[in-house]
Order: C-alpha cells, then sequence, then structure tokens
C-alpha cells in the first residue's frame, strides 16, 4: 500500500513540475509578444520622428527661400 502511495505521489509532483514548466513557457511567450509590440511601437514613433524633423527642415529651407525672393 506504501508504494501505490509513494508512486501516487511522485506521480503528482511531477505532473505538478510540467504545470509549472508550462505556466513559465507561457509567461515566457507573453513577455516576448509584449516585448515585440514594443519595439513595433518605439520603431513607428521614431518612424514618425524623422518624417517630423525632415518636414521641418524643409518648412524652413522654404521660409528661407521666401525671404530671399522677397528681399529681392
Amino acid at each position: 500500500m506504501n508504494e501505490y502511495m509513494y508512486l501516487l505521489i511522485v506521480a503528482f509532483f511531477f505532473c505538478m513540475v510540467i504545470a509549472i514548466f508550462c505556466l513559465f513557457l507561457y509567461c515566457r511567450k507573453i513577455e516576448r509578444k509584449c516585448n515585440h509590440c514594443i519595439a513595433k511601437s518605439l520603431r513607428e514613433l521614431d518612424r514618425m520622428f524623422k518624417e517630423l524633423e525632415r518636414m521641418q527642415v524643409e518648412r524652413e529651407t522654404i521660409e528661407k527661400i521666401l525671404k530671399m525672393r522677397i528681399n529681392l
């Protein structure tokens, strides 16, 4: 009877270890997904910042050209 009890305890222990391992893998997957979304958002913000900076340079150039033409 004790052998069955030990076998049952060991089986339960391994089931718990497997469950914890599966939970760990799931959490890693979620973390990777979140990190990917954050990186994607940062890349998009960086792209928008570069575009705004380019537009600002273009605007300043156009303003300089207009001032030069007005002064002539």
